[in-house]
């Protein structure tokens, strides 16, 4: 098995020093060639499904139906390819806070994205653990966070092979984003750092928040390539950004805004940043050219007392194409949208009451809504025609 870990020399050099003073820690790969590796035979795991597999060249009828698909267990996130009409979902099959109570394999799962049909389980092997969150990349592969394990993961899908590189202990990563040049940065929760891991020479660097035990959550790339994230420690308040680096090497600048806890963060196609602000029952927005803020409450009704509220927990957030922006709330078990320019709040209140849909949110090409119901065991799919 390799690991990725650090290399500090006994004798300190002067370059070590300039490292470490820039608040940036570096990790290379172990002298084995390869990550851990496991191939596995998905037969066992494969359902029978109506849906044929194919690409968003053949999605132009896409489904105008609202639909929910069971899963197999507690899905997290969700990560759209739109390049062959696949809806991913991470199901790690616990509640993570940040960790699950236990260190198991959990499951990866395919959906259509023309109408949100089950397609196959993908089982994790033996040594890996909850799958998190997940992101596609140019390959149609798939890559995922593990808090449990302290680890990155890849499911190869051209090979059926999964692959998994250990970070420091205690890291626990969370979110992942790629940027242009098709580089991994995620952040760890619990490690306080923004990680960088380069697929193809499969070096990785790990950068330390300027604020300590700031718990970095969600993170997003905004049009211009910068990468944003969220610190999602109770009173820190910040949300903080960076441009990526072929190296790794970033400098991250934090920045203040009136929420106590940001949570997930996206970005519009005109660059303002967007973050869900959790038990303030209120989303967040962010101007990068002027710093200027603006909350939007959209629990009216549910929290009356917006600075500590307990019946609200505003989570997954996305914007689409006419710029309205989407949020699920967990404890409400509402999901919604608001229109910036008006302030408009328009939400549905889901079946089930204790449905928790919470990290997974994410608008597609067609304008389709999807996200998971943590509890109900459910994908959702809300296609644009069918919205209000």
């Amino acid at each position: 098995m390799s690991t990725l870990k650090g290399k500090i020399g006994v004798g300190i050099s002067l370059l070590a020093l300039l490292i470490i003073a820039s608040g940036a820690i570096f990790i290379e790969r172990a002298s084995v060639a390869s990550p851990t590796t496991q191939t596995v035979n998905y037969a066992q795991y494969h359902r029978s499904h109506p849906v044929i597999e194919i690409g968003v060249s053949g999605h132009g009828a896409q489904s105008t139906t609202a639909n929910e698909v069971t899963t197999t267990s507690n899905p997290w996130g969700i990560a759209i390819d739109q390049a062959r009409g696949i809806v991913w979902v991470a199901e790690p099959g616990c509640n993570a806070l940040p960790t699950c109570p236990s260190t198991f394999p959990a499951l990866i799962s395919k959906y259509a994205q023309s109408d949100g049909s089950f397609i196959q389980d993908f089982q994790e092997p033996v040594g890996y653990s909850s799958p998190l969150f997940v992101a596609v990349d140019s390959l149609g592969n798939v890559w995922f966070t593990q808090p449990n394990s302290d680890a990155i993961g890849e499911l190869d899908l051209r090979n059926n092979q999964w692959h998994q590189w250990k970070l420091p202990s205690k890291s626990a990563p969370y979110d992942l984003v790629f940027d242009k040049n098709g580089n991994l940065w995620f952040t760890e929760f619990e490690g306080n750092r923004i990680g960088f891991f380069n697929p193809t020479t499969q070096q990785l660097v790990e950068t330390t928040v300027p604020t300590a035990e700031s718990n970095p959550y969600g993170i997003t790339r905004d049009p211009q390539g910068n990468i944003w994230f969220t610190e999602n420690k109770a009173g820190v308040g910040q949300i903080a950004s960076f441009t990526p680096t072929t190296s790794g090497k970033v400098t991250i600048s934090e920045h203040a805004v009136p929420t106590n806890q940001p949570h997930l963060i996206t970005s519009d196609k005109a660059g303002m940043i967007w973050f869900s602000e959790a038990f303030a029952g209120s989303i967040g927005e962010y101007n990068p050219a002027t710093g200027a803020t603006h909350n939007y409450l959209v629990s009216l009704g549910i929290c009356p007392n917006p600075t500590n509220c307990t019946g609200t927990h505003i989570s997954g957030i996305s914007v689409d194409q006419t710029g309205r922006v989407w949020f699920t709330d967990s404890l409400s078990a509402r999901v919604g949208y608001i229109v910036p320019s008006t302030g408009q709040v328009v939400a549905t209140q889901l079946n089930k009451t204790d449905a928790h849909p919470h990290d997974g949110l994410l608008v597609d090409n067609y304008g389709t809504i999807w996200f998971t119901e943590q509890n109900g065991f459910l994908l959702v799919m809300w296609p644009r025609k069918s919205i209000k």
